[in-house]
């Protein structure tokens, strides 16, 4: 084999490399993905250069002069498919389409005005590609999640991706479509609407050769015809031209020259100078131009002076300087370029009559006004001036964009080179198509005119990660066979970070298995189901020997983060609030954040939140205030992200459920305090929507109070503020005093039989309901006396001064709930409150002056009962828990489906 034969293979097998990762993912691949499969597979460790020596007839060149940029996609010609194995099927299905698509034009009988469309689904019937037997687990449907686990025949998915390669290959045609698109999860889901003239030539295209010969052809003109535009005109035959006199002969093509090249200038310049350019006067047309550059300086800073004084002070030494950067460095480069170019080319003809660098030529003097025109276009770049981007929101495809100084004539560019489609403009906000655009970092910039702003680096996401995840903080940590610490010497933990349902949690596993700290792990156990028995380990946050409640020895698969993480968007939360004049509530602004593999949200320290009507409503330390009726808009930037949300003051009707917290984890647990509402979120924070300032903040950590102790639920607040907390898995209730505002606590044990369900207080005690249905008053050292037994399992307290109320939950003798009204002065009188009421699924009870009102956890209600009458006044909620009423009257709900508490207003 020659040398030059071999090479032949070498660039056959680098083109075979794209096509085939191209074909895993159904779109071309970046530079990065290119570079790692050469050196593997191919062991070729310079990529840069493995591609560059490809032919361009095989593979397109990189736009850059310094070859491919990691995210460039690297995308082989038709000419390159065809060399490929497997290329040639993928060209001729792209054949068949073209042909299809000319007679779906030919045979249309629509209206002009109608769009023609043309979808992979029409496509395949046609061409007998089997992509689905029905709908089944498409975006949009109820089980989105459930579809990724339907068998799917292997033949229909070498369809699917079939499909998903003839829309890569189609952007390789001349164009022939208006716009296009396709589902991101499901890319063989795609559609074109056809332009009918630019479809009409594919009409005498037929086969792939044919094709390929159309597509040269159509290159090869666009090339000609760039060429013959820019390149200066050859002498014409004297013999076969007109009759013309000298001077015509002479001046005409060299005028036509000059109207193609005066189109580079900035229309200014163009205007200052033209006349004395025509007539090839070449000095008084630079000092021309170099003076308007000098007058517009002038102009933006409102003086009289020239020269170096003016360049320094406009740049900066004055007060307000033009910026095109927030780099200081460029500021001095600002003032060498503009000094430099303004002294040379205009004040060396000022004051005299031959400068000393005078310009003898048409061509010399063009590049000299070009370089004015450039100038100008600097200070378009004005940071105060130009359209600027402040933050984005990136959402199902949409990118808004918070903009400065740009309206409906603003042009959005991604990447120097690719003009996005804008959907819709709206005052500070314009919303730009990115639905086709790869995942991955990109740069943008608006341009306004000659106005063109800073770019502005954004970060799109299209599978941003999973919810529910497990990730490994620790590895080989020693697992004990009793809570007295007897080592288990042939096995040892690993300790998860664990999200599932929105509760952040820590959990310790037996495992075999090697895992690495920051690593991911698959939730699978050991195929052989192998148990290792009661284990115990020690837990560093409760400086005590724990049991691992996962006996199950772990096996799942590891898998590194994908990248660093980074902040995907920005949340106001709640993204709608309803107020009446003077409210005051909470606001939070959440960074939504992922690493490629996991998401998890964090609350962002003092946020920067303002509002677009101040009169109507205004923000202050994390909270807003509702001032007058009216709507207005608050936003909020941080890190080149912005969110939006709505404020509505309005006189709203009682009963309304309005928003007080929202992208909380769920909510199991409030309770109203002196200090405010009182939150438990299933960890072991408690969190306050203090009354004093309105703000949400955390203030105590309820201590573990045994081995199995598994965090908070619901809580009770006497009416001096002492806090009452159920926890999960133990018997036993923290009581956090308020007096420290809750940095002490104790633990009360109640001496009685039965796992605590729903607790309150009565006096200086606690009353608390057990799962046999018996209600205790407790004292803090334990001590117990039975009030009553009920029907049911209790599920929720509330008092009033003179009696308690207890729901039940239905039981194997009651179909419905039942809320028991104790008298506390003869406990055994219960009335049941909701006796033919036929109630199965409440959940919460609170009581707001002779009202007594009620959650319903399924079906997501809630109930006011009033001299015996049951009204629903609020429903659309997510599973509300428990109830709580504020001194104002009005009612909270948790919500905790939602992981958000609402307000029902008074």
């Amino acid at each position: 084999m020659t040398q030059e034969s071999r090479w032949d293979a070498g660039k056959r097998e680098v083109v075979q490399a794209v096509y085939d990762l191209m074909k895993q993912r159904g779109d071309w691949p970046t530079f990065t993905a290119v570079d790692l499969w050469l050196d593997r597979e191919l062991g070729i460790e310079d990529a840069q250069a493995a591609l560059l020596a490809t032919s361009p007839a095989h593979m397109f060149r990189p736009w850059q002069s310094h070859g491919f940029s990691s995210n460039d996609p690297v995308r082989l010609t038709l000419h390159g498919m065809e060399v490929c194995e497997g290329g040639h099927e993928d060209l001729q299905l792209l054949a068949d389409f073209m042909a299809w698509a000319v007679e779906l034009e030919r045979n249309d009988t629509g209206e002009a005005e109608d769009p023609l469309v043309a979808d992979s689904k029409a496509f395949a019937t046609h061409a007998a590609i089997h992509v689905a037997d029905d709908d089944a687990g498409a975006p949009g449907t109820d089980s989105e999640e459930a579809a990724s686990y339907i068998y799917i025949p292997a033949e229909v998915e070498a369809d699917r991706q079939k499909l998903a390669r003839l829309r890569v290959l189609t952007d390789l045609l001349p164009g022939f479509w208006s716009n296009s698109g396709w589902a991101s999860k499901e890319p063989w889901r795609w559609h074109f609407s056809l332009d009918r003239p630019r479809l009409r030539p594919y009409r005498r295209v037929h086969g792939v050769e044919e094709l390929l010969r159309y597509v040269d052809t159509v290159e090869r003109e666009r090339a000609e015809s760039a060429a013959a535009s820019l390149a200066p005109p050859t002498g014409t035959d004297r013999a076969s031209a007109p009759a013309e006199t000298e001077s015509e002969n002479v001046g005409h093509p060299q005028d036509r020259v000059l109207d193609v090249q005066l189109n580079l200038l900035r229309r200014e310049i163009l205007d200052s100078c033209e006349a004395h350019l025509r007539a090839d006067l070449f000095d008084e047309a630079i000092f021309a131009a170099f003076r308007r550059l000098e007058d517009e300086v002038q102009r933006r800073r409102a003086s009289s002076v020239i020269g170096n004084d003016l360049i320094n002070a406009a740049f900066k030494d004055g007060t307000d300087p033009i910026r095109i950067s927030d780099r200081d460095r460029d500021m001095d480069r600002m003032v060498q370029l503009f000094a430099g170019a303004i002294g040379l080319f205009k004040g060396d003809r000022s004051h005299k009559d031959q400068p000393d660098l005078p310009c003898t030529s048409r061509p010399e003097c063009l590049r000299i006004l070009a370089h004015a025109s450039s100038l100008l276009d600097l200070l378009d770049r004005d940071t105060k001036r130009a359209p600027a981007i402040r933050g984005y929101q990136y959402h199902q495809g949409d990118l808004t964009l918070w903009v400065d100084r740009a309206g409906s004539q603003t042009q959005v560019w991604m990447d120097k080179h690719a003009r996005l489609t804008t959907r819709s403009v709206r005052p500070g906000a314009l919303v730009v198509d990115v639905s086709a655009v790869s995942a991955g970092e990109h740069r943008i910039h608006l341009v306004d005119g000659t106005r063109r702003g800073p770019t502005h680096t954004v970060w799109l996401v299209r599978n941003p990660g999973r919810s529910t995840w497990y990730r490994v903080v620790e590895v080989g940590v020693p697992l004990y066979g009793d809570a007295l610490g007897r080592p288990l010497l042939n096995i040892s933990g690993v300790r998860l970070e664990v999200m599932e349902g929105g509760i952040a949690s820590q959990r310790v596993v037996p495992t075999r298995q090697s895992y690495q700290v920051g690593h991911y792990v698959e939730w699978e156990s050991s195929r052989s189901r192998e148990q290792v028995g009661p284990a115990w380990a020690h837990d560093p946050a409760a400086g005590m020997l724990r049991p691992v409640l996962h006996s199950v020895v772990l096996d799942g698969q590891p898998s590194a983060p994908a990248h660093e993480s980074r902040l995907m968007r920005i949340s106001i939360e709640p993204e709608h609030l309803r107020l009446r004049t003077k409210d005051i509530v909470p606001l939070r602004v959440l960074g939504h954040y992922t690493d490629g593999t996991a998401v998890w949200t964090e609350p962002i320290d003092s946020p920067r939140v303002s509002s677009a009507e101040e009169k109507i409503a205004f923000v202050r330390d994390n909270t807003v205030m509702g001032k007058t009726h009216g709507a207005t808009t608050l936003r909020c930037e941080h890190k080149a992200c912005y969110a939006e949300a709505r404020v509505d003051v309005a006189a709203h009707p009682r009963w309304s459920a309005t928003e007080l917290l929202t992208n909380l984890p769920p909510v199991s647990g409030i309770a109203w305090t002196p200090r405010g509402l009182v939150v438990s979120t299933r960890g072991r924070q408690l969190w306050r929507v203090d009354t004093k300032d309105n703000a949400y903040r955390m203030i105590a950590i309820v201590p573990p109070v045994s081995a199995h102790d598994q965090g908070t639920d619901t809580i009770a607040a006497r009416s001096d503020g002492e806090l009452a907390v159920r926890v999960v898995g133990d018997r036993r209730v923290v009581v956090l005093h308020h007096g420290d505002d809750y940095q002490s606590s104790e633990v009360v044990s109640p001496e009685a039989d039965g796992v605590p369900m729903a607790i309150g207080w009565t006096d200086d005690a606690l009353l608390v309901a057990m799962d046999n249905g018996s209600l205790h008053r407790v004292e803090m050292d334990g001590s117990t006396k039975e009030l009553t037994r009920l029907a049911g399992t209790p599920i929720g307290i509330a008092s009033t001064p003179d009696s308690v109320l207890v729901l039940c939950g239905p039981s194997t003798d009651q179909d419905y709930n039942e809320l028991w009204s104790i008298p506390l002065i003869d406990p055994a009188t219960a009335t049941d409150l909701l006796q033919d009421k036929q109630m199965a699924a409440l959940n919460g009870v609170t009581v707001v002056g002779s009202s007594v009102v009620l959650s319903d956890f399924t079906n997501g209600r809630v109930y006011n009962l009033h001299d015996g009458r049951l009204c629903e006044v609020a429903d659309g909620l997510a599973n509300p828990g428990q109830l709580a009423t504020g001194t104002d009257g009005e009612i909270y709900v948790a919500e905790f489906g939602a992981g958000a508490i609402r307000r029902l207003l008074s």
